[in-house]
């Protein structure tokens, strides 16, 4: 058990003035490894959800962003919304935000070939 990661219980319902989800706040908040090494958070099927940066590792928070652009195809936010932890109808943006992981990946320097995106749709 000490293995897991912890369970996100609860969700930002907007994305925050620096979620990299949207697309016109300036890249370059974060450098590119994170989002490399986030990827698999937007595989399919893939468990591990995409976190809110301003929260903390022992408490989790869902991104806003994530929850609208991202997490279709995530298993982890699927069980969440059934175990009524994750309500993606209280959960929008009155801004634009990057269509896939890939894309805002990409706009954040990784390269839009990096094996880390390879199983990202989009």
């Amino acid at each position: 058990m000490e293995n897991q990661k912890p369970v996100v219980k609860t969700y930002q319902t907007r994305p925050c003035a620096e979620c990299p989800w949207r697309t016109d706040v300036v890249p370059g908040k974060f450098e590119p490894e994170r989002f490399v090494a986030l990827a698999h958070t937007a595989y399919d099927q893939a468990e591990e959800q995409f976190g809110c940066h301003k929260a903390s590792e022992a408490e989790p928070v869902g991104c806003a962003g994530f929850v609208l652009a991202g997490a279709e195809h995530n298993i982890g936010a699927r069980v969440s919304a059934m175990n009524g932890r994750l309500r993606p109808a209280e959960v929008s943006s009155p801004w634009p935000l990057f269509s896939s992981y890939r894309e805002m990946a990409v706009a954040n320097g990784v390269p839009p070939d990096h094996p880390a995106l390879r199983r990202c749709r989009g």
